[in-house]
Formats: structure tokens, C-alpha cells, sequence
């Protein structure tokens, strides 16, 4: 009785029914039933919130380390172009960026009157000062 069950058993595990095969090929992959659809808002990118705010970002600077003398404001960056004479605590705005010219850095900069020009980064201060100091009769730097 053994030997005539074993090919039985045999035959029917290596051929497979078609109902089962077809239910194996029919059967979506739960990976395929369950995909999520892309987002319907793209993301930010990190580079553009940092490139609009160094593009509008304002630096104001005020005039200082003078002992007291104040600074040139000059038509260009160099020593011997001088316009005027600003006060130290005068508000400058920055208008690009630094520069160099006769071994110094410079601040392309506007005054409160709408005047242009170039001061030296050393001596300008990016802390607003507290008082308006009191000309010492040093002479501007």
C-alpha cells in the first residue's frame, strides 16, 4: 500500500492546479495596491529662503573707533579721496559689499542726506551707540 501512494502524492504537489496558479498571477503585489501618489505641493528648497534675505537684507553701520575725530567719507576707496567729514554715532547704510583699495576694506555706504560713498570697515561699529559722543578736536581718521 505504501508504493502506490507515494506517486499519488507525487504527481500532485509537482503540477500545480490551475486555480492556484491563477490566483499567484492575478494577485497584486501589496507594494503596487498601496503606493501613495506624489505630493500635490513640492517642498521649499533650503537656497531660497537664504538667497532673498541676503539680497534684501539691510546692514546699517554707524560710525565709530575714532577717538572722538570722526571719519572721511570718500568719493572712491582710497586715502586721498575725501567728500566730508561724518561724525562719530553717524547712521551709514550699506550699500554692497566691502571693498579693498590702498590695503584697507571699505563699506560702500549712504548717509541720512542721500550722500554716497566709501569709509573704512575699521572705523565703523555695528552697534548703534548709546550717546551722541563729544568731538574730542582729534582729527578725522
Amino acid at each position: 500500500p505504501a508504493p502506490t501512494s507515494l506517486p499519488a502524492l507525487a504527481a500532485a504537489s509537482s503540477v500545480p492546479s490551475p486555480s492556484a496558479a491563477a490566483a499567484v498571477v492575478s494577485s497584486p503585489s501589496p507594494a503596487t495596491a498601496t503606493a501613495l501618489p506624489p505630493p500635490s505641493t513640492p517642498s521649499p528648497t533650503a537656497a531660497a529662503p537664504a538667497t532673498a534675505t541676503a539680497v534684501t537684507a539691510v546692514t546699517t553701520v554707524w560710525v565709530g573707533n575714532t577717538d572722538g575725530g570722526g571719519v572721511y567719507l570718500r568719493n572712491s576707496p582710497h586715502d586721498g579721496d575725501r567728500a566730508d567729514v561724518l561724525p562719530d554715532g553717524t547712521p551709514l547704510t550699506v550699500t554692497g559689499d566691502e571693498v579693498e583699495g590702498d590695503g584697507q576694506r571699505w563699506y560702500p555706504v549712504k548717509t541720512p542726506d542721500g550722500t554716497e560713498g566709501y569709509v573704512q570697515v575699521i572705523y565703523t561699529t555695528r552697534t548703534q551707540p548709546t550717546a551722541t559722543p563729544t568731538p574730542s578736536g582729534a582729527p578725522p581718521k
